[in-house]
């Protein structure tokens, strides 16, 4: 059993798989990580102005273009090394 690919409160977009299926278009957040099952990995998400979570799997996820991930830049160690 491998780790989730996608963090909690990371922003995703749902993939277009053709299917005629109530699914919503846009970003969504990330709201918690869910057990594995059937082998497959799981997540809540929510789409902004709805007031319910959705359950989807991970082949269904990709990242969102508009919102790459964020780095903190490094710390300065030098300015720690005064003392």
């Amino acid at each position: 059993m491998s780790g989730h690919k996608f963090k909690t409160g990371q922003m995703i977009t749902l993939k277009n798989n053709g299917l005629p299926v109530a699914r919503m278009s846009g970003e969504c957040k990330i709201m918690a990580t869910l057990p594995e099952t059937g082998g497959m990995r799981q997540y809540r998400v929510r789409f902004e102005g709805e007031t319910f979570e959705r359950c989807v799997g991970e082949d269904d996820i990709q990242t969102s273009p508009a919102k790459a991930p964020q780095r903190k830049p490094a710390a300065d160690s030098k300015e720690k090394q005064h003392g």
